[in-house]
């Protein structure tokens, strides 16, 4: 079975143990401390380099302290596409220092993405609110960062399995739009869903 983006695992590693609010509050300042720094130029320094390889090696250490899987990378893929499209955007101003931004923005964005699949996969939307003691409103749109990639993983594969293979772009991209028609009205649907559960709990 294909794993989902931040979707939660149970267990009982070294990382499931630690306290919610502690994962998410150092997740945060973690994301900080990567971006730190100015890549928009034709150079990087060495301290930059330096922090970022520190953040990249905190990233695999709490990944192994997590237990997971390394099929779990496979979905983080996502993050080279946009690196991609990103270094092709910033080129076309400037061909070298467009490619060093886009290198550097795709380091810094996997890092910061796989340090944020262990913790959402160790740490559970309950968990987060309890520690945090965040509003409804705000663990409700949290928890639906995680809903939102696990419902396109499975729209994205019904949709696969149903259409028969084509290399023509027009093809894949009107397939594509009808994959975020049925997310958006998926993800509707569970918001009203939601919004009906919480009105009920507030009415009684």
């Amino acid at each position: 079975m294909e794993m989902t983006l931040f979707s939660y695992r149970r267990g009982n590693s070294i990382m499931h143990r630690i306290n919610a609010g502690v994962k998410v509050l150092f997740l945060v300042a973690f994301s900080i401390v990567v971006f730190w720094g100015n890549s928009s130029g034709e150079w990087v320094s060495k301290t930059e380099l330096i922090v970022l390889g520190a953040c990249f090696c905190i990233s695999w250490i709490c990944f192994f302290l997590a237990g997971s899987n390394w099929k779990g990378l496979l979905c983080l893929r996502f993050v080279f596409v946009i690196g991609i499209l990103v270094t092709v955007l910033k080129m076309t101003d400037s061909p070298k220092q467009g490619l060093v931004y886009g290198l550097v923005y795709t380091a810094r964005f996997f890092t910061t993405a796989f340090l944020a699949q262990t913790v959402f996969e160790t740490t559970s939307m309950i968990q987060i609110q309890d520690s945090l003691h965040l509003p409804r409103i705000i663990a409700l749109s949290i928890n639906f960062i995680p809903q939102i990639f696990y419902e396109w993983n499975k729209i994205r594969l019904a949709s696969r399995a149903r259409r028969t293979k084509t290399k023509n772009p027009i093809k894949k991209a009107a397939a594509f739009l009808y994959e975020l028609e049925s997310l958006f009205f998926v993800m509707l649907n569970k918001a009203e869903n939601v919004r009906r559960a919480v009105e009920n709990r507030i009415n009684k």
